[in-house]
């Protein structure tokens, strides 16, 4: 089975191409990556055999990051990782292409829908430069891409991209990271917490937002992001799946919500996607726009904060350049606790809680594969 969960069919996933040519990038895909973790993993094995067990880990990882750079078969390997995300955004793209004019009529028709939420947009935010560097995941243009007050193709061409990047893995509508700190956090730590005004940061097109109109559905939500076009299309979404959420254009780092104004700030593997500097930014108006007794979450994979190997960290961190992933590796796991403290919550009411994901959990796969900083504003 290529794709962990079938992708839901709402009205703004193209329809009109071949969903067996999905299926056998996804495939092709997924052996690959099988295959890179074992040649690296092989690799590690071999050179840290040349090493003894005294050896410092740091010192250790440098030399095992060294062969492996030069390695010409490792090499060809990074070269077919890029070629392989290339190949996944064209084939959205060409998806959309096929399906366009139907996708077109569908958004104007959702775009007279009034009474779900609402769209907040402002043509002269000033957008961090950190996220200028680089189309993050080689997405062509960039997730900010926007070329007119009329564009939402930059969120159709996310919404598709993350499902076909993910294999079904984040389940039909891509909301596991929401269902994951929902479930998985929420629910099992904190059940009687019941947030009345929610905020999701970095909410791209909705994705994990969704999730929290459900489970708390007389909860005012609201997702923030720096992408006009991410977010027409998210409003147009929530709408198509009948969700009532409020989307603004904002900056995590900088909002212009007034203090003390929500119950619960939440965010789905948006730091590793921003800077050190940026995510002291992100914790401090996380507490500045809490209320008293509020709670702060935010999500973060694993495999991104605390490789569990040698091999698994030399992945990561050539995620960096080969996927364009530039903050992978600019805060250690213990940063975190200095950003929470500085931000004004006290230490002793952070908890780090590692959890497995949603859906690969109603699969029998309980590997904790999220991480969440956990804060309450005293």
């Amino acid at each position: 089975m290529v794709f962990l969960y079938p992708q839901t069919q709402h009205p703004l996933i193209p329809q009109a191409h071949s969903v067996e040519e999905d299926r056998a990038l996804a495939s092709e895909t997924k052996n690959f990556r099988n295959q890179l973790l074992l040649l690296l993993q092989n690799q590690v094995d071999k050179i840290s055999a040349d090493y003894s067990d005294s050896d410092d880990s740091e010192s250790l990882y440098r030399h095992i990051r060294q062969e492996l750079d030069a390695n010409p078969e490792i090499q060809k390997a990074h070269q077919r990782r890029s070629t392989l995300q290339d190949r996944l955004w064209e084939r959205v793209a060409n998806n959309i292409k096929s399906d366009r004019d139907r996708l077109a009529r569908e958004y104007a028709s959702l775009l007279k829908i009034k009474d779900k939420g609402g769209l907040e947009l402002n043509a002269k935010l000033d957008c961090p430069r950190h996220q200028l560097k680089v189309d993050i995941h080689r997405m062509p243009g960039g997730y900010l891409q926007d070329h007119d007050e009329s564009d939402f193709w930059t969120g159709a061409i996310y919404d598709s991209g993350v499902f076909l990047y993910g294999q079904g893995w984040f389940g039909g509508l891509n909301d596991e990271l929401g269902h994951t700190l929902i479930n998985n956090v929420l629910r099992h730590y904190y059940p009687e917490f019941t947030p009345q005004k929610i905020l999701d940061m970095g909410c791209s097109v909705g994705h994990s937002t969704l999730p929290y109109t459900s489970e708390y559905p007389d909860a005012e939500v609201w997702g923030i992001d720096l992408g006009a076009s991410l977010l027409r299309y998210a409003s147009a979404r929530a709408k198509a799946l009948d969700k009532a959420v409020y989307f603004s254009q904002q900056n995590a780092e900088k909002t212009e919500f007034e203090d003390n104004s929500f119950d619960l700030v939440v965010s789905h593997i948006l730091l590793h996607e921003i800077p050190s500097g940026a995510r002291k930014k992100v914790f401090a108006e996380s507490y500045r726009l809490l209320k008293k007794g509020g709670m702060m979450i935010h999500l973060e994979s694993n495999l991104f904060l605390s490789p569990p190997t040698l091999a698994s960290r030399y992945f990561r961190d050539t995620e960096v350049w080969v996927n364009s992933e530039p903050y992978l590796a600019s805060s250690k796991l213990e940063d975190f606790e200095t950003y929470t403290q500085k931000a004004g919550f006290n230490l002793e009411d952070l908890e780090i809680l590692c959890v497995p994901g949603y859906y690969a959990q109603q699969k029998g796969i309980n590997k904790k594969s999220w991480t969440t900083f956990c804060a309450k504003k005293v």
